[in-house]
């Protein structure tokens, strides 16, 4: 890029993220450390108030070592909330507020006080912004006045990559104003459309909000980056049937570096290595979760799992529309000890069920790529996958893809 052209790496989606991380915020997180320790010259930034404002050291620092997050609640000019959640009471500032109570008292029966609050508003209902790690350490809060500089003044001579795009969704409006009014250049990963091309397995309003968003994108980017053939020829049937305009797509395929094999972190108990297969993955309608309890149960029923001591683990947070699912996997008694759930894990621990596992199941009803695919093979496990979208692309020659909704074949 020419000296006076500046790179902008959008970092919205990570900047107010807490708890285990999905593939599009990992993505993000690892192109930030990799600009923050190889490319100083890109600028880290969070888009805020219609301008983009750049991440201070302290705040950098933060966010690419996942040690925390910048306390948004306080961010100048946020969008009000649309539609009928604007009538819901907003736990986020409620639960920041309480947490620089926290800070300002440290160590005192009063900062307990304030904590014990937090915990009490986050108890309400399942909450995405929990305040510590799978490891039980708090993570770290900077208050967005320190976090960020004076907002950026951008011209058509810079670039601005976002590639967690789908956390920034209530700016997408001001974010397209900005880009109009200063012509710089937007490239945008696209990972997939699902929510619209499966909208019965997401809520209407987060299906609605997602087709605003690419609708406002796709026409002012300069580039879309995709993930995969299937998701490219997906975004260009898209466009196609919806009179959108889209300049010029472009090819990504993910990766993945595994953590150095030097760490000992153990299974957790009950687990035993080699004794169990292992399904990585938010647990939302389609995943596949409820085909693999369904086979596990026919199992079960013919003592299979029993005779081998063996058991099937699930790694990933409560997601959407999953509510009478989780109550079944939290019912140990169903299944004889053999069907755990671990809600969060760290990265090591993540990292010793890999290495654990006998292999890996991947059901997807349907994925713009499926990263813990790549994940699983960079462990060299077998991995047995579906048809779903770009799953067989990914799999290549490497593993059996079956019909995801099939719970003979499975089983």
């Amino acid at each position: 890029m020419p000296d006076d052209h500046r790179l902008i790496l959008d970092v919205t989606g990570i900047a107010s993220w807490l708890g285990p991380a999905v593939g599009i915020l990992r993505v993000e997180q690892e192109l930030a450390t990799y600009a923050a320790r190889h490319q100083p010259e890109v600028i880290l930034a969070v888009f805020n108030a219609a301008s983009f404002h750049p991440l201070m050291p302290q705040a950098r620092d933060t966010l690419i070592g996942w040690r925390g997050a910048i306390d948004m609640s306080r961010a100048p000019g946020r969008p009000a909330r649309s539609g009928w959640r604007r009538w819901l009471p907003n736990r986020y500032p409620i639960v920041m507020a309480l947490e620089r109570a926290r800070l300002a008292h440290p160590g005192t029966r009063l900062a307990a006080v304030w904590g014990a609050l937090q915990r009490a508003v986050l108890a309400v209902r399942r909450h995405n912004t929990p305040l510590v790690d799978a490891a039980g350490q708090r993570f770290d809060i900077v208050p967005f006045a320190e976090a960020v500089g004076p907002p950026l003044t951008l011209s058509a001579r810079d670039h601005v990559l976002t590639v967690g795009s789908h956390r920034v969704a209530e700016h997408v409006d001001a974010l397209a104003a900005l880009q109009r009014a200063t012509g710089f250049a937007l490239v945008a990963m696209c990972y997939d459309l699902i929510p619209l091309l499966l909208p019965h397995c997401f809520k209407a309003e987060d299906v609605a909000v997602f087709r605003h968003h690419w609708a406002t994108l796709f026409p002012i980017c300069d580039t879309v980056l995709v993930t995969s053939a299937s998701a490219e020829n997906d975004v260009r049937a898209h466009c196609a049937a919806s009179g959108l305009g889209v300049r010029r797509l472009v090819r990504v395929p993910l990766g993945y570096n595994p953590p150095a094999m030097t760490d000992a972190t153990a299974v957790p108990e009950p687990l035993e290595p080699d004794r169990f297969a292992l399904f990585v993955g938010t647990i939302e309608p389609r995943k596949g979760h409820a085909v693999l309890v369904a086979a596990w149960r026919a199992l079960l029923a013919r003592g299979v799992p029993q005779r081998a001591g063996f058991r099937l683990v699930f790694v990933g947070r409560a997601g959407w529309k999953m509510e009478a699912l989780l109550r079944e996997i939290a019912d140990e008694s169903a299944f004889e000890g053999t069907l755990l759930h671990l809600s969060a894990a760290t990265d090591a621990t993540l990292a010793a069920l890999y290495r654990g596992a006998a292999f890996c199941l991947y059901p997807s009803l349907y994925e713009g790529f499926g990263l813990p695919i790549v994940e699983a093979f960079a462990y060299g496990k077998p991995v047995i996958a579906s048809t779903g979208g770009a799953v067989p692309e990914t799999v290549g020659p490497f593993g059996p893809c079956l019909d995801p909704m099939d719970i003979g074949v499975w089983t």
